[in-house]
């Protein structure tokens, strides 16, 4: 197992505009009218109720507009080192956007096993979904 997954996505948007959507806790978790987003202290819990699952969100450093980290556990596990990933989100101006990049790491430290192969799908899924918002030209 690879304990890390990159990617990366171009958007034709200003890098502030993509920084304040990547620097919200659990964006990338599964958006919709199903998802609820509440907040206990530092920590963010994202709650998929017709899944029966709640995922904690914990905000590490940023540094606005270029970069925002967190940890990310799964169902029932807390947000810390060996039961989350880490989530870096990495911004660049480029030809009049921005070039996002995201690492998850520390697989290999998770007390539970956890396919990456899932994961990055996701993540493919949740740069196009993140690029489709950030374009639109607001309001």
């Amino acid at each position: 197992m690879s304990d890390r997954i990159e990617r990366e996505i171009h958007v034709d948007a200003p890098i502030e505009r993509v920084f304040a959507l990547v620097s919200e806790p659990g964006w990338w978790i599964e958006d919709g009218p199903e998802r609820t987003v509440t907040r206990e202290g530092e920590l963010t819990l994202v709650e998929l109720p017709t899944h029966g699952m709640t995922f904690p969100v914990l905000p590490v450093s940023q540094d606005p507009p270029r970069y925002a980290s967190f940890r990310s556990a799964y169902p029932g596990m807390e947000a810390v080192v060996g039961t989350s990933t880490l989530v870096e989100f990495t911004l660049t101006a480029q030809d009049g956007g921005t070039l996002v990049r995201v690492v998850e790491s520390g697989y290999d430290a998770l007390t539970v096993p956890c396919d990456t192969a899932g994961s990055t799908e996701g993540w493919e899924q949740e740069l196009r979904a993140a690029k489709q918002r950030a374009e639109r030209v607001p309001a």
